[in-house]
Parts: structure tokens; sequence; C-alpha cells
């Protein structure tokens, strides 16, 4: 992203950097969004009609450029916040390298099962021409030759081995399996795997060069000087701690070989039994926290203990689901080494307003 897309860029930069170094540069590492002052109301999209027009929807490059680029245009970007490109075709995309059939949808992209037989099945068969593969290259290359300094590129969401295997499988097998066929599932996610850290790294690379020589999670709105990459295992809700230790953290170590910045995306109530395993991971750079639907809002004194042992454990501490009037509670109870805040704000006024009392708030 080049100086004329937002002016104080290098700045952010800078506290990015900090931030992963659970430094501080002037104030805790934010951002804010908000709509431009003045700012038209956005376009009404008709809805797709036949599910060829929906299927294009969702896989367009050029139709979703074109809407990505209209909010742009209507959003102000305060503090670490900036535009980006993301480029989603459903959270488990991978999955449909394997063999799941896709069914579009209006809301989401849906992943129906492929494998019968966990024991017998092959994971040394060519995906290139599996479907979505290409449309996720394709769509990042696009984003990234239509850059021109103006947003950085977010990477496509692939899904993560033990989620994408419970698609192709389907949960409650899956579960089964790693009771009565626990090699067969370790086989299984070690492919998937090195599947991810294949991709991700070949579309770092693609979009290296609009992300200022690193990489970034938009709907985070994170960024890290080399390769950021969200790992996540909603799977883990149904596993007991003895079971995440023995499936899902060699699958995040995995990860992490290729992760420089690594961010697991830690979701929700289910998720809290499984802290313990993640802290003890020392190549574990991030955790982010979201409460989860229906749950007390980030600030709650539910979820603070949580949140301030894993800012003890050495660990920097992301939350992008805090609502404005919680930064100052979050930023009295937590240390602003480490932290990363994400919010919105009604007006461009009252998001620069933000931004200036967070600046008081700061502190060890």
């Amino acid at each position: 992203m080049s100086a004329d897309s937002r002016s104080d860029w290098s700045e952010s930069r800078e506290r990015f950097r900090a931030f992963w170094q659970r430094e501080l540069v002037d104030r805790c590492c934010m951002a804010v969004r908000a709509r431009w002052k003045g700012a038209p109301a956005a376009p009404v999209v008709p809805a797709p009609t036949t599910y060829e027009e929906l299927v294009r929807a969702w896989v367009d490059p050029e139709a979703n450029l074109k809407r990505m680029l209209a909010g742009m245009e209507r959003t102000f970007y305060g503090g670490e916040a900036y535009p980006a490109t993301t480029m989603c075709l459903g959270a488990s995309a991978m999955a449909a390298f394997y063999g799941a059939r896709v069914e579009f949808r209006p809301e989401t992209v849906w992943f129906h099962p492929a494998i019968r037989d966990i024991r017998r099945c092959r994971w040394d068969t060519p995906i290139e021409a599996a479907p979505l593969y290409r449309e996720t290259f394709d769509a990042t290359r696009y984003y990234a030759s239509e850059c021109r300094g103006r947003y950085l590129v977010g990477l496509p969401e692939i899904g993560s081995a033990t989620d994408d295997l419970s698609l192709l499988r389907g949960m409650q097998e899956l579960l089964y399996d790693m009771i009565d066929a626990p090699d067969a599932v370790h086989r299984g996610i070690h492919a998937l795997v090195q599947t991810w850290c294949r991709v991700h790294t070949d579309l770092f690379h693609i979009a290296r060069p609009c992300n200022d020589g690193g990489c970034c999670i938009p709907w985070m709105q994170t960024w890290a000087p080399g390769p950021h990459y969200q790992m996540a295992c909603d799977f883990s809700a149904i596993l007991s701690p003895e079971m995440f230790r023995e499936f899902i953290v060699p699958e995040l170590e995995g990860y992490m070989s290729v992760n420089e910045y690594s961010v697991y995306h830690w979701d929700g109530p289910d998720a809290v039994k499984h802290l313990d395993a993640l802290l003890e991971l020392p190549a574990l750079k991030a955790i982010q926290w979201t409460p989860g639907a229906g749950q007390p809002r980030t600030s709650s004194p539910r979820w603070l203990p949580h949140l301030k042992r894993i800012q003890a454990a050495g660990k920097c501490l992301i939350l992008p689901c805090a609502e404005p009037d919680e930064v100052e509670t979050l930023l009295a109870e937590l240390s602003s080494r480490g932290l990363f805040i994400s919010t919105y704000a009604a007006t461009e006024d009252e998001a620069r307003a933000l931004l200036r009392r967070v600046a008081a708030w700061t502190h060890d």
C-alpha cells in the first residue's frame, strides 16, 4: 500500500512492528473504521435470480473488486485500519480441493461430505484441477494486479485441516474416526496441513508486493512484516483437552513452520478449555478472542481473566470484535503492550476522538 492510499501508513507500520514485539511506540495498536463524512450510502445490489448468477457473485473477482472499492471509498480508516480486498469462497475451500461437493448459497458456501471410509482415503491425488483451486489463485492474482497502491490484499480463506476434514467426512463420523482409526485421521490432517502450508506460501508471494512486503488479515485488521495467517479449529469445540493436544496441536505446529506471525482464532466459550494447550506453544505469536454469538461482550469480567492470562504468557492479544464503549475498560484492565483492538465508530469525528482518547488511556 503506497503513501497516497493512507498518508500515515508508515506510522501504523511501526506500531504493528512494535505490537509483534510487545512494545509500544506511542499508543496501543488500534484500528477504528467509520463512514467518511458526506459519503453516499452503499448502493443496492440486486440479488441473484438464478444459480448461475449466484455462483458468479461468489467467484467473479472483477465484480467483487468493484464492490469492495466502492466500500473503501466510503470508509474512513483511522489508526491502524486499512483498506483491503477480502476473498472467501466459503470458509473451507480446501475441502473442495479434495472432492467435497460445493454448494453456493446466498449467505455462505457449503461443502458436502466425500469420504466414505477414512482408512481407504488417498491423499496423494493432484488438486490443481479441483473446484475452487484455480478460482482461489485467479482472484488473488487479479486483486494484486489491480492494486496500484490503493489497498492491501487479503489472502483467501481455505479453512484448516481438521475443520475441512470434518466437512469431507462428516462431523460425527470424524469424531468416531478419532477413536476408532486415529492413525488414518492423523494421516488426513497431515496431508491437509501440507497443502495448507503450500497454498498459503504461494498466495503470500503473490500478494506480498501489495502488502508492504508483509501480510494482512483484513477482517482482524492486522498486518505483519512477514507470513501472517489465521489458524483455527471450530471442530475443537466438541473435543476434550486431551484430544485437542493429540490431534490439533500437531496441526498448529505444522502451520507455524511457515507462519512466522501466527495468530490463533480462539472463538467462543467452548474454546476456553483449550487455552492451556495454546499457551504452551512457543511459536504461537498471538491469540485472537471472539466471545461468540449471544455471549457477554469482549470486556466482560467473564473473559478478562483469560485475556490477562494470554498476556501474562507473553502472547500478543487481538480483539477485533470490541464495541467502541468497551475500549476504555479493555485498556484499563489489560496491558497496552502486545494489544491490538479493532472497532468502529458512527462518524469520522467520533473515530478521531476515540483515537485521541486511546493515546491517553495507553499504559504498560
